[in-house]
């Protein structure tokens, strides 16, 4: 029977507080000429035809789909609103009531739990319960107990202690832990879905609130970056399920609904929502009357399959062999079933395809999940396509974009401008490497990729061309650092990776060259700022780096270099919006300036020109993509432009090639 602790997922983290700049020397990791162990050198030349989108998960093609409970499924939790405790049963053993089915127990204590009484004594109507793993490797689980004075809880896994807890009214009825460590909750009688700032400590009181009638369900999805819920409109009292976008910081969080993905259900009454661990596109929802798979892109509600279609169902989910999982009220039940301790509990858990029961006697589930610590049976890379726009020397954009790379496993795009013209872009594949795909002067894109660095665990990419002609190419691996790897002006890539930066906690990168032949690469270090180290027209790179921003909660950085020598920085900020730092020709960093206050921008590209005009471009998930400028005599605009329509753009890159075009590559995500 799988546990929790045999997979890898990976978790985003969100970042919290503000800072200024200083200039503040760094000893943010000397280079180090170490190679990649994993690297894959020029002579591996492979075309992204041969990768697979999902070529790291073997797991699943050896799982069948309509198999009995296996080994490769996980236990099942059942809440017991009467024994106020969570059971983990294995559904291999036929029998719930012997002890060899029972593998793990808990509930709230004052000792050794650290729970207060009060919290102890509100945890009785077990609504709703979720395992997750932490980025840092640790396991919580979230729960909330429903009725006039609930509670809602964040809880060490499987060690069961408080780490988080609030007694609550509005009958709680689910609960999920965010990548950032904060507890979405949902209420129904309270009519509201609330993220709990738990990642600020075991009593944070502070929360946003979206408003959600008969609110019933919180599903944190990674692949779109969204919470789920399901409830009622409060203005038309229409049936929904819609998308959150969580943002502000972890100390400060926001929510805003995401309309675009707004769905009026097909039944009234919804229940719970729950991911399909085999299909990142579909979600399990059920009502009040039937159970659904509903398809994310087409906006579809297709009944479940194998008798799972219900009424009264309360939980629904699946394992990784495909089998449904779920309970229903025994109340509607024909013969009604054995749980008479409220009109929707029962003391059995359903299986469908195969079908099967599991039934615990004395029990009055209401809920049960599939124990796995991920949002899916392995939690998805944000990935997608690749595409191109221009914005011509006039000044016109392209009115729409061109797609250059069809590979939807892409995670992360750089691109640059080389001095003939042509244009170099950097694709990363997670599980794969990176791969890099020319454009000529002439506007022609090469048929193929060329895999020029075989590490699959890179995470970012940026690139920036000096005026020799080569392109200089920084990679972020977690864990280890920052990597640097060059192709000459003659075509020809270094053989292997020479490490720049051996900090580990780096998230971001981005590069850009000043008409000197100097480079510049910018680092966002999580909690503790943004530096920038130097490589000389030389080619000798700075001992150390200079910290150029203090502030803790970038999480987006972009650069350019103008032709009078100047160097450009832009910083998104959530809650804050998009900030500039300027370096002069002589290289003095200025203070930070606010250039845009959407506090919502998620992602940044940025463009010189060769008449000495910038190009910052924005993502502002669900709703677009916008280009703001600088003239060459340096004011700003006061406002931007909507290039880009398309709300699920993960990230992008922006060059500025001779001739005074701006060339403009996006990633919306494959959703």
């Amino acid at each position: 029977m799988r546990t929790a602790a045999m997979i890898v997922a990976v978790l985003g983290t969100l970042l919290v507080g503000t800072g200024v700049p200083t200039a503040e020397a760094s000893t943010n990791a000397a280079p180090a000429a170490t190679t990649h162990a994993t690297v894959t050198t020029h002579a591996t030349v492979t075309t992204h035809a041969t990768v697979t989108r999902d070529a790291t998960v073997t797991r699943d093609a050896a799982v069948t789909r309509d198999a009995a409970a296996t080994t490769d499924d996980y236990w099942v939790v059942g809440g017991d609103q009467t024994g106020r405790r969570l059971t983990a049963y294995d559904p291999a053993v036929a029998d719930w009531n012997t002890v060899q089915a029972v593998k793990w127990t808990w509930q709230p204590t004052v000792t050794p739990g650290g729970f207060s009484a009060d919290e102890v004594s509100a945890f009785g109507l077990i609504a709703d319960f979720k395992l997750r793993r932490r980025p840092s490797g640790a396991q919580s689980l979230v729960v909330a107990a429903g009725g006039s004075r609930g509670v809602a809880a964040v809880v060490s896994y499987p060690g069961g202690t408080r780490q988080w807890a609030r007694v609550l009214p509005g009958n709680l009825h689910a609960a999920e832990l965010l990548p950032d460590g904060n507890i979405a909750v949902a209420a129904s009688t309270g009519g509201w879905i609330r993220v709990y700032a738990s990642s600020q400590g075991p009593g944070a009181a502070t929360y946003a609130e979206f408003k959600l009638t008969d609110a019933h369900a919180a599903l944190w999805d990674p692949v779109v970056r969204r919470l789920w819920v399901i409830g009622r409109d409060p203005d038309s009292d229409r049936h929904i399920l819609t998308a959150l976008a969580v943002e502000g910081t972890p100390a400060a969080p926001a929510l805003r609904e995401d309309t675009g993905r707004r769905a009026e259900l097909p039944t009234g009454g919804g229940h719970d929502v729950y991911a399909h661990p085999l299909d990142p596109g579909k979600l399990w929802l059920t009502t009040g009357s039937a159970a659904y798979l509903y398809d994310k892109t087409a906006r579809t509600f297709t009944p479940a399959p194998a008798g799972a279609d219900r009424n009264a169902v309360k939980s629904i989910g699946s394992q990784p062999s495909g089998q449904i999982v779920q309970t229903r009220a025994d109340s509607a039940k024909s013969p009604p079933g054995s749980c008479v301790a409220s009109t929707w509990c029962t003391d059995t858990v359903d299986f469908f395809a195969p079908a099967m029961t599991r039934r615990r006697v004395g029990a009055a589930f209401y809920k049960a999940r599939v124990w796995s610590p991920y949002y899916g049976v392995v939690d998805q890379s944000l990935r997608g396509t690749v595409w191109s726009r221009a914005r011509t020397a006039s000044g016109a954009w392209d009115g729409g974009a061109a797609l250059i790379d069809d590979n939807g496993g892409v995670s992360a795009v750089a691109v640059a401008a080389l001095p003939d013209g042509g244009l170099r872009l950097l694709t990363v594949v997670p599980g794969s490497g990176v791969w890099d795909r020319g454009r000529s002067a002439a506007g022609v894109w090469d048929e193929h990729a060329v895999k020029i660095d075989g590490n699959g665990g890179i995470t970012d990419v940026s690139a920036a061309a000096l005026p020799d002609g080569s392109l200089h190419v920084q990679t972020v691996v977690p864990g280890s650092g920052v990597w640097g790897r060059a192709r000459s002006a003659a075509g020809v890539w270094d053989a292997s990776a020479v490490k720049i930066d051996d900090n580990g906690s780096v998230s971001r990168v981005s590069a850009a060259a000043l008409p000197g032949g100097s480079l510049h690469v910018q680092t966002v270090v999580p909690g503790a700022g943004v530096w920038n180290r130097t490589r000389s027209a030389a080619g000798t790179w700075a001992a150390a780096s200079v910290k150029i921003d203090a502030g803790p909660a970038v999480t987006a950085v972009s650069a350019a270099g103008l032709p009078d020598g100047t160097l450009h920085v832009q910083l998104a900020v959530p809650g804050s919006g998009v900030w500039n730092l300027a370096r002069s020709a002589a290289g003095a960093w200025g203070a930070r300036a606010g250039i845009d206050a959407n506090g919502s921008v998620s992602a940044l590209s940025a463009a010189g020109r060769p008449d000495g005009g910038l190009h910052v471009q924005t993502v502002v998930p669900g709703a677009g993509v916008w280009d703001r400028t600088r003239t060459p005599a340096g004011t700003w605009g006061t406002s931007a432009t909507k290039i880009d329509a398309n709300g699920s753009v993960l990230d992008l890159s922006a060059a500025g090639p001779r001739d005074g075009a701006v060339h403009l590559v996006t990633l919306p995500d494959i959703d």
